[in-house]
């Protein structure tokens, strides 16, 4: 079961899916640890300005933040879990909506809508999280979520050999859109928004058109503010 996510005029999700990246946090953290997790992120964000990923240890981290390292694991298992922290707060907040379109000829449509004026304010402090290894993984797992669901709708009435089909292309389609858009953001956007919207979204086409049964997905380049 899913909630579609709206944008405020703040910027700031009302509703989401309830699982995943959008996933809404049922028992805030106190002012203590926001406080205590926003020291450690900012030691990070100076670490991976003097070296590269698989050097930053915890112990550096820790030594950076001025806190204790076992203050650092109440926190959190591992490095690679600050950077998904802040990857699925910003997404929920502010970078990307996820929702589904009303049905169009029979056709459901997932649209990713990314926020361009986020992108370009945080672009720094994104490419550093983006550029941790297991980060597309973890982008590409929760991203695959909704349209997955959508899917299972059709289950029953497919042949086993049909329904693999279906997922495996609408996995290609999600992961070909979302790691061209990533290589695009990541190398300081040489497209232009009105160029590069059309070239991702004639990917989907072309990966779905075969089958009715798939989510059509869209992603959309929001440049309000």
């Amino acid at each position: 079961m899913f909630l579609l996510s709206k944008w405020t005029d703040g910027g700031i999700c009302k509703k989401s899916y309830k699982r995943g990246i959008m996933s809404q946090k049922s028992n805030a953290p106190s002012r203590q640890v926001r406080r205590t997790r926003s020291w450690i992120f900012d030691a990070l964000m100076l670490l991976m300005e003097e070296k590269p990923w698989h050097k930053i240890t915890v112990s550096g981290i820790t030594q950076k933040a001025g806190i204790a390292r076992q203050t650092f694991y109440r926190n959190y298992g591992s490095k690679e879990d600050i950077a998904i922290e802040y990857l699925t707060n910003t997404m929920h907040t502010s970078l990307l909506k996820i929702e589904q379109a009303a049905p169009k000829n029979g056709r459901n449509t997932i649209v990713f809508d990314f926020n361009y004026a986020y992108m370009l304010k945080h672009r720094d402090r994104l490419k550093k999280i983006l550029s941790v290894p297991q980060i597309e993984n973890y982008i590409f797992g929760e991203t695959q979520k909704l349209p997955f669901e959508l899917l299972e709708q059709y289950r029953d009435s497919l042949s086993p050999d049909e329904y693999l089909t279906a997922r495996y292309t609408l996995c290609y389609g999600i992961t070909g859109m979302l790691r061209s858009f990533l290589d695009w953001f990541m190398n300081d956007m040489p497209l232009p928004v009105r160029r590069m919207i059309p070239l991702l979204n004639a990917m989907a086409v072309h990966n779905t058109e075969t089958f009715r049964n798939i989510p059509h997905i869209q992603i959309h380049i929001h440049e309000g503010p």
